[in-house]
């Protein structure tokens, strides 16, 4: 195992239990809601950060095995260490973050609650089935499990708690966050790079390299605001913010790698949301 730094900050600890993957979860539903032109309401915000988070904790401690990832052993040892060692009962955390957020869920119907258990299934098939048969292990198929998981779930919590909106708006909405989501998927794994190439996981920086990973994600944003005005101005979506929502999540990713950060993953968790939520304050 690499060696483990004696101490972590207070934004790493807050990563490590996975609130910053809630929290972009959360600018997932506010994007659909933008997109769309409906009131943010706070229960579907709720269920995704608590299901969200609830999922990725339980995933980063090896599902319902005992041992953890062989290359989050050697990507991310502080974080494996501060969850097995520093952090009292994460499994019992995670265990009871979906459950309030199934409770939460079952005020909203039967689709809300069904997507519950299909997150842990998930979450179970993308990263923890044995011999091989893992989504995390194949070429873009892990940032494809990524990005409709994530889309999906936003756009079921909005199409439940939202008015009967045209089906074509729905689809838009939802390819749109799935343009963003994937590339926020290929950028995350910039920070694995090197253990996941020892451990035979496949991504696309191993692939292409990370300037080329870069770039690719480029595209898909600047696709995905191109698309927001292109709808916007066909009268496809009625979108107050649409200007900002095309500029401000692009304008994140295009910012991130004019900087280039040695760390990736939480910067995009955050820089998402965060850009969402200017947008949705911005007309």
């Amino acid at each position: 195992m690499a060696r483990v730094p004696a101490c972590i900050t207070v934004i790493e600890a807050v990563g490590y239990l996975a609130v910053w993957a809630g929290l972009y979860a959360v600018g997932c539903v506010l994007f659909v809601c933008g997109v769309l032109g409906v009131s943010v309401q706070w229960r579907p915000l709720a269920i995704a950060m608590l299901v969200t988070t609830g999922t990725y904790l339980l995933d980063r401690l090896g599902g319902w095995s005992a041992r953890p990832d062989r290359a989050d052993l050697a990507s991310v040892p502080a974080r494996v260490r501060f969850l097995r060692r520093r952090m009292p009962r994460p499994r019992t955390v995670a265990v009871g973050l979906l459950v309030l957020g199934l409770a939460l869920a079952s005020t909203e119907g039967w689709l809300v609650v069904v997507m519950v258990p299909a997150a842990v299934v998930g979450m179970m098939v993308y990263g923890h089935l044995p011999h091989g048969g893992r989504l995390k292990d194949r070429l873009l198929l892990k940032n494809a499990a990524v990005a409709v998981s994530m889309t999906g779930m936003a756009v079921v919590l909005v199409l439940a708690a939202a008015a009967p909106i045209d089906p074509l708006a729905w689809f838009i909405a939802g390819g749109l966050l799935l343009l963003h989501v994937l590339a926020g998927a290929m950028l995350c794994d910039l920070d694995d790079r090197q253990a996941d190439l020892r451990h035979g996981t496949r991504t696309l920086p191993n692939a292409v390299g990370p300037a080329a990973t870069w770039w690719v994600a480029d595209v898909l944003v600047i696709a995905a605001g191109a698309l927001v005005m292109l709808s916007h101005a066909q009268g496809w979506i009625d979108s107050p913010n649409a200007v900002p929502l095309a500029m401000l999540p692009a304008a994140a990713v295009l910012l991130l790698h004019l900087l280039r950060p040695k760390a990736v993953r939480d910067l995009v968790d955050l820089a998402f949301p965060v850009a969402v939520v200017l947008a949705m304050f911005a007309r």
